[in-house]
């Protein structure tokens, strides 16, 4: 994940703290899983990389922010609450639907 970080923002993070998991069953019954992992230390200059454009944004404007995918406002709470730490995916009637633990 330091390595991932560096890679993507130009920012070397310490301390990693794995805070939950993002799952879902695909169709041929295989998981798939994303870790999650936050900081707040780091060093380094913010630089955007060929994975896209990165930028700082206040955390109180961050929910409100126009540009977020589908599902981030809910995925922010597993980062944020220490109750949460895992983020499930699962299909219901076709439909694809989530849930928090």
């Amino acid at each position: 994940v330091i390595r991932e970080v560096f890679e993507e923002t130009g920012l070397v993070i310490s301390c990693p703290m794995l805070c939950g998991i993002k799952d879902w069953v695909n169709d041929d019954n295989s998981r798939y899983m994303a870790l999650f992992y936050k900081t707040d230390k780091f060093s380094g200059q913010l630089r955007s990389s060929p994975e896209g454009p990165v930028f700082w944004i206040r955390r109180e404007e961050l929910l409100s922010f126009n540009r977020l995918a589908l599902d981030m406002k809910d995925m922010i709470q597993v980062f944020l609450r220490d109750d949460l730490s895992e983020f499930f995916y699962y299909r219901e009637k076709g439909e694809w639907r989530y849930t928090l633990k």
